[in-house]
């Protein structure tokens, strides 16, 4: 470190050391005065309301994907209860809060494009949904013929 730095560093020693307790008191209670200031109780209660309709959303949202997921995965006909639901979203609510796992307010200016695109998510696993369902019957009738050519067969 150079002599400068050195002195630097002591000056502000000094200057700090010079504050007397009056002073001292004094810019303690103006930080107070300004954190005071600072603290809205009506516009932490807003907050507040918002985080929780938020986190609500976000699990809703959380929710809906995991049951979207089982459908593919388990049974076209998966679904939750609805007091399942409810009770999942009452107790993630406070978590995603707590670790600030909510959706952050900028996003609900792509609300539109969100539901588009689940919509063009829901449209490509109906039809994926459906091709099966309409190839597998169209495999039920192809064996339906041969068993009943089967059976004119063995019956001639």
């Amino acid at each position: 470190m150079s002599q400068e730095q050195l002195d630097m560093i002591e000056n502000e020693n000094e200057e700090t050391a010079t504050i007397s307790s009056e002073q001292a008191a004094f810019i303690s209670q103006l930080e107070s005065e300004e954190e005071q200031e600072d603290f809205n109780p009506a516009q932490e209660k807003l907050e507040n309301e918002f985080d929780e309709q938020t986190a609500g959303m976000t699990a809703a949202m959380s929710l809906g994907t995991i049951e979207f997921a089982l459908r593919r995965v388990v049974h076209p006909d998966f679904e939750f209860t609805e007091s399942t639901k409810a009770y999942a979203v009452e107790n993630l609510s406070p978590v995603l809060i707590k670790y600030g796992a909510i959706v952050p307010g900028w996003l609900s200016q792509y609300d539109a494009e969100i539901k588009a695109a689940m919509a063009v998510g829901k449209l490509a696993s109906e039809g994926m949904d459906t091709a099966h369902k309409l190839k597998k019957a169209d495999a039920e009738k192809a064996q339906a013929k041969k068993d009943e050519k089967e059976r004119v067969r063995v019956a001639a």
